[in-house]
């Protein structure tokens, strides 16, 4: 009885310094078995697709469809080799996943399948989301939010209702996970609730109100006074604007402080 060896990795062909090095920046981050290959030595059976530059992806000997040319960055490299590596083809349901917070966690899965991850600043989200629904149909597309930072998640809901996609608000209690040992750092943590966030259902949230309360502005007062260092506490007009996420914390206390006499 015949056997078979199922793809399981990516190989790296490129002598593009650049792009080796941004590509596997990503791929260890992200604890992706990469391959890292001259052009001539032979492709194994188990590797699944490669990467390369346009210019060099002629030299290569192996499967036109499943070689990926480098775009216009790594991450994005990167998901469209492990698309290839899982056999999806953006046919399947997307759910988009995202872990509100000043950098959230954001996960994409088709059919359940994890077929791409991102850590990055809040400001940045709406952009890669609607980069990410440029290869989906929208009917056949979810984004679910985790309801925890209300603000950052009411701007979002209220940013994504408009790209014509199904936008749901989720109940993110628990899906923070405890951290084991040896493992280290929020990014981690942040994807991780992202993916089940993403699995998780939620209700459409509607046009919310991204007035910020007082006791949320308070909070950011408080922290202000903390981070420095028991100095006066920034204003209720910068507190505001971070909480709308117009300024960062670090920002307005800056503003605050260049504002004050000495």
């Amino acid at each position: 009885m015949g056997g078979y060896t199922r793809s399981k990795r990516i190989a790296l062909i490129t002598d593009d310094f650049t792009i080796f090095q941004s590509i596997l920046e990503v791929t260890k981050f992200r604890r992706i078995d990469t391959l890292v290959l001259s052009f001539s030595d032979p492709i194994p059976p188990d590797v699944g697709s490669v990467i390369t530059s346009a210019s060099e992806s002629g030299r290569i000997n192996f499967n036109p469809e499943k070689i990926v040319t480098f775009s216009e960055d790594a991450e994005s490299t990167v998901n469209a080799a492990l698309q290839i590596l899982n056999g999806k083809n953006g046919k399947g349901q997307i759910i988009i996943g995202i872990d509100p917070g000043k950098t959230p966690g954001v996960a994409v899965l088709e059919d359940d399948m994890v077929i791409a991850i991102y850590h990055i600043p809040s400001r940045e989200v709406l952009g890669v989301v609607r980069q990410i629904l440029e290869n989906y149909p929208p009917e056949n597309s979810i984004i679910r939010i985790g309801h925890g930072a209300r603000l950052v998640s009411a701007q979002l809901s209220n940013s994504l209702l408009d790209l014509g996609v199904r936008v749901e608000l989720v109940d993110e209690t628990g899906t923070t996970p405890a951290m084991g040992r040896g493992i280290h750092g929020p990014e981690i943590s942040d994807i991780i609730a992202a993916i089940n966030i993403a699995r998780l259902k939620g209700i459409p949230p509607g046009i919310q109100d991204l007035e910020p309360s007082i006791g949320e502005i308070k909070r950011i007062q408080e922290m202000s006074r903390e981070l420095s260092h028991g100095k006066a506490s920034i204003p209720r007009d910068l507190a505001r604007k971070v909480a709308k996420d117009e300024l960062t914390l670090e920002e307005a206390i800056r503003m605050h402080e260049c504002a004050s006499p000495d």
